[in-house]
């Protein structure tokens, strides 16, 4: 389960889309919208894709979690404006031992830093807001 959305995440449907009798281990990640970025105050961000890049690069993303763990993962990456405090980016891993959970969960977050094409701009509370530099469609990492 992948999928980018403008609503609001939910961490426990994703966790209960990894269940499974099988597995003894469940580790999640959720990104939220800090007040300070750089040692500017933030009072927003904006996240913004051509959604169906994103989710295609997002669905790989977890594809390769699955090939490299025996882990069930789902994601899920918000986009629009979101307040200091609301989640950006929600990742759940399920597996039969926690190693292959973290691991998992850790993978998919630094791919989708690393690849997946979602752009952010912050909106400071003094001054303009400003386009972080991001994604810049890289390829898959080597294992």
């Amino acid at each position: 389960m992948t999928r980018i959305t403008k609503a609001p995440l939910d961490l426990a449907r994703l966790c209960r889309a990894t269940a499974s009798p099988a597995h003894g281990a469940s580790a999640s990640f959720v990104g939220v919208v800090r007040a300070v970025h750089a040692g500017r105050r933030v009072k927003a961000v904006s996240y913004d894709c051509f959604v169906p890049l994103a989710e295609k690069e997002l669905a790989r993303i977890a594809a390769e979690a699955r090939r490299r763990w025996p882990v069930t993962v789902a994601v899920e990456h918000r986009v629009g404006r979101l307040a200091v405090g609301e989640a950006s980016v929600a990742i759940a891993a399920g597996s039969a031992h926690r190693a292959e959970a973290f691991e998992a969960c850790r993978f998919v977050l630094e791919e989708i830093k690393h690849r997946l094409p979602v752009w952010k701009k912050e909106h400071y509370v003094r001054g303009d807001g400003r386009w972080l530099p991001g994604c810049s469609l890289k390829k898959a990492r080597p294992a």
